[in-house]
């Protein structure tokens, strides 16, 4: 038989050359929504599998991940992007009141043009934070390349996001100020960098460059305010 994808010509039940079944089903209604969801709900691999393991162990995946044993892993920039979108579906459902006080009327201007671009850019905002973050992590750790740091902390904005979302459905309390957020990058970001059981230094470094990076999107905010005010 020849591969559907290569045209390489084989006897096995996956291409030798290429890696695709040699039996392609038909495409169904039911064969889409059944392998989307599987993709989705998955423990042993997919979103929930990367769920699961930023919880058991962020140190495996995302070594596991760098050295290229990547099949059962949900990709990190997709895993980002879809609990950042199921955040924004859920804000959207949920109505918070906001009060405005004497404090906000003497910042008013800045503090609403800031509040209102990332209100309506939130999910370019936060998936575009992953690149202050990693400016943080690299600076302080020093290990792995830029590029690196850019999955692995798509994996830990991706899992963070979904403390925040938790968070949020019981407090109201949205991700970019929320203190669980923070907590959660600090832990994950330990449990991926620290060397032995209990690592002071590695706890001190993911203290500082959430600090860091907690302190790059105070600025950025600012400024957007400031432009846009």
């Amino acid at each position: 038989m020849r591969c559907v994808n290569c045209n390489y010509e084989h006897h096995s039940n996956f291409c030798p050359n290429c890696g695709e079944k040699a039996a392609v089903p038909q495409i169904t209604f039911t064969s889409i929504f059944s392998h989307g969801l599987s993709t989705i709900t998955n423990m042993n691999r997919g979103f929930l599998f990367n769920v699961k393991q930023l919880v058991l162990n962020p140190n495996g995946i995302v070594n596991d991940f760098i050295k290229g044993k990547r099949k059962n892993i949900f990709n990190p920039i997709s895993f980002l992007i879809i609990t950042i979108t199921v955040y924004l579906i859920i804000d959207s459902i949920i109505v918070v009141k906001t009060t405005t006080t004497k404090t906000n009327l003497r910042v008013y201007s800045v503090g609403y043009e800031a509040g209102r671009f990332v209100k309506l850019y939130f999910k370019y905002f936060w998936i575009l934070s992953v690149v202050w973050l990693s400016i943080s992590t690299k600076l302080v750790f020093r290990k792995y390349n830029y590029a690196e740091h850019l999955a692995i902390n798509s994996f830990v904005m991706g899992q963070a996001t979904l403390v925040g979302l938790i968070s949020f459905v019981i407090t109201k309390q949205g991700l970019l100020f929320n203190p669980l957020v923070y907590i959660a990058i600090i832990w994950i970001t330990y449990n991926i960098f620290k060397q032995k059981k209990k690592d002071v230094e590695a706890f001190l470094q993911s203290l500082g460059s959430t600090a860091l990076f907690f302190i790059q999107l105070l600025i950025i905010v600012v400024l957007i305010g400031i432009i846009r005010s």
